[in-house]
């Protein structure tokens, strides 16, 4: 086993004179655990481990940056060598920049669960195969499961400056997914589903099995639909799908670079007032809380989109230096091989208090948009998307029948404009967030 502080301390001590500028160190290790299951059999069982250390130095306004995997004192001194001789390599940028954070305070955040790591490797395999019989049996009409997977991980992160800022963390996150065929008078239809915890104890994963079945019988008998313009409905996991389109826009590094839908829209509504958009780096049990950024900045609650109006950019370091402010916290790595970049922590649409079930009720005709295919082809920058659809078409305040084959298209903007309802379901997938949302009209193209 690895000291991370020994590491540190090696890494500190071999950089105190040639790098006057300043020294970050980020050190991470992870233990994974993947599961797959086929008709109750093991189909894939993999366990990885990864162990790593970047090293980002700043000497004459250049940033060098090197990782390694190789924890001798050899590999830390050609580690020191290379991020030295990466920098010397680059043109000096008077914006290069590590956070100088004196005095900071870093919160305590909860983010890691014991029980994770004493899961035996059967129990990690017996409750694949109960999803995948959960979802066998909610209906005899289910045939097959196409994959039924789980992972279960546990990592630390040690993040440590020359100036004297330290934070090391312990994390845990286990997953489900799983997608079912329901087959009946020669149609088949498919239901996926997935989710993602912190703590073993707040994971349904047989419930994960149950949903991706019932998703799949519910769209039996599926129908086409005229093209029509009519208000549609984005359930929970859709609602993510079309926030995390719009998310991109939210950094300050894309809005330099002009890659952003929303420049020059701050202090303008970019919303409808319903709309108040969160990142949270301290919330409870989040995919992105931790107590510090990816750069040694403490994390905070920010409001980005206060009632409709775009409020601020999130930023790291140097996208700040470059604005002249501060950064927000948001300096996210990919991992010990990378910069920090700008990224989220745990970004949502605060919830509303109305239940899916009344705003359907009060839904006289239009359509309930359960999956999308092809978000990824919407164009981060004018925020246009064309993405294809299933879900329900709604007649008289009720689920009239499922839907297939319909394209939904128009602006992530208007769409956001046209938010006349909110959820009270926030669901994460991830480090994205969103209840349901009701949009007053959208163009729906059917047969």
């Amino acid at each position: 086993m690895i000291d991370p502080k020994h590491i540190s301390d090696t890494v500190l001590a071999r950089t105190a004179k040639c790098c006057p500028g300043g020294v970050e160190i980020y050190l991470r290790s992870s233990v994974a655990t993947s599961v797959e299951i086929k008709d109750q059999k093991v189909d894939a069982f993999e366990r990885a481990r990864d162990i790593g250390i970047g090293l980002r130095v700043l000497t004459d306004e250049r940033i060098g940056f090197a990782f390694t995997t190789d924890f001798t004192r050899e590999g830390l001194a050609t580690l020191v060598d290379g991020a030295i001789d990466n920098a010397k390599s680059i043109d000096r940028d008077p914006l290069a920049v590590l956070p100088e954070i004196a005095g900071a305070s870093y919160s305590h955040v909860i983010i890691h669960d014991p029980v994770v790591a004493g899961i035996s490797e059967q129990e990690k395999i017996d409750r694949v195969m109960a999803m995948e019989r959960a979802a066998y049996g909610v209906d005899s009409r289910i045939k097959r499961i196409r994959k039924a997977s789980a992972s279960f991980s546990e990592s630390e992160t040690l993040i440590r400056s020359s100036r004297g800022n330290e934070v090391s963390y312990r994390s845990t996150a286990v997953s489900a997914s799983i997608e079912a065929v329901a087959e009946a008078g020669g149609e088949a239809q498919a239901g996926w589903d997935f989710d993602v915890r912190r703590f073993y104890k707040d994971i349904d994963i047989e419930g994960v099995g149950r949903r991706a079945a019932s998703k799949a019988l519910d769209l039996l008998g599926a129908r086409h639909i005229d093209s029509v313009k009519a208000p549609v409905i984005l359930d929970n996991a859709v609602a993510e799908e079309f926030l995390s389109i719009l998310a991109s826009g939210f950094s300050a590094e894309n809005v330099q670079k002009k890659k952003s839908l929303l420049i020059g829209k701050l202090d303008r509504a970019i919303a409808s007032p319903l709309i108040t958009i969160i990142d949270d780096g301290l919330r409870e049990g989040g995919l992105g809380t931790a107590p510090s950024d990816d750069e040694l900045v403490p994390t905070r609650t920010k409001t980005v989109v206060d009632k409709g109006r775009l409020s601020m950019f999130l930023y790291n370091a140097y996208t700040a230096r470059k604005d002249g402010t501060q950064s927000t916290g948001n300096g996210i790595r990919g991992g010990f091989k990378g910069i920090p970049g700008v990224g989220m922590t745990n970004l949502f649409i605060q919830p509303g208090t109305i239940t899916p079930a009344q705003l359907i009720s009060d839904t006289e005709r239009g359509l309930l948009v359960t999956e999308i295919m092809g978000a990824h082809t919407a164009n981060p920058i004018s925020g246009d998307f064309s993405v294809g659809a299933t879900g329900f078409w709604i007649e008289k305040g009720a689920k009239a029948y499922p839907v297939r084959e319909i394209t939904i298209a128009g602006n992530i903007l208007d769409v956001m404009m046209n938010v006349d309802a909110v959820c009270s379901d926030l669901r994460f997938s991830g480090r994205i967030g969103s209840p349901s949302l009701r949009i007053k009209e959208l163009s729906i193209s059917g047969k």
